[in-house]
């Protein structure tokens, strides 16, 4: 007598993060609310009612994608921050590492720009919030390295660098990561009015 032996689905432990990069890239060609759960599926190699199964709204989605790209960006300023090396190195490793994130994960900061707006005032609230946080960190970095610049002015420097890291975001280049990199870096600087210190840590991109 044959023994029938129980099979237990194995559930896919990347399948929630294949449909937030499919999202992201979706909504970053498309715009994020010209696009359906099942053509989010579909990019992410997962029938539609397998998203539901993670995500019940596109609003979820969206809210997931900007959460994961700022726990990022704020996990790592914690330890690069708590690294304890002097305020010209400190900065310098949040410019490479902002700069990492806004090519690595262009297709996620290009939707948070467009389509942040349209979240729930909480969400938007809460992001604002950590965004401020992560901002004063680099203005705390700065502000003994240009004694000549008033509060506001630091604070301008500081938009003035992070959005030239994100130019990237709405224009293509065509140039290799590494140049890229290497470009935003200078032109970070260049708006902090800050010199780069010897890198103590690579970008890490893989050839495309």
């Amino acid at each position: 007598m044959a023994i029938q032996r129980a099979t237990r689905r194995q559930r896919d432990p990347e399948r929630k993060q294949r449909i937030l990069a499919a999202a992201a890239a979706l909504g970053a060609r498309h715009g994020f609310h010209a696009i359906s759960m099942a053509g989010i599926g579909a990019e992410a190699g997962i029938v539609g009612s397998g998203v539901y199964r993670h995500f019940d709204s596109k609003d979820a989605i969206l809210a997931a994608m900007l959460e994961r790209v700022m726990d990022r960006l704020a996990d790592r300023a914690t330890e690069i921050l708590a690294a304890g090396t002097r305020d010209a190195e400190t900065l310098s490793e949040l410019v490479r590492d902002h700069i990492q994130v806004a090519i690595a994960d262009r297709d996620v900061l290009a939707v948070y720009h467009r389509e942040a707006h349209t979240l729930p005032e909480k969400v938007r609230r809460s992001l604002r919030r950590r965004q401020r946080h992560y901002i004063e960190d680099w203005v705390h970095l700065l502000a003994p390295l240009r004694e000549d610049l008033a509060d506001g002015e630091l604070r301008l420097a500081v938009h003035a660098a992070i959005g030239a890291i994100q130019s990237t975001l709405f224009f293509d280049s065509g140039l290799a990561d590494e140049r890229l990199a290497a470009l935003l870096e200078t032109m970070a600087h260049g708006c902090l009015g800050t010199t780069p210190t010897a890198k103590t840590s690579e970008y890490g991109f893989t050839d495309s």
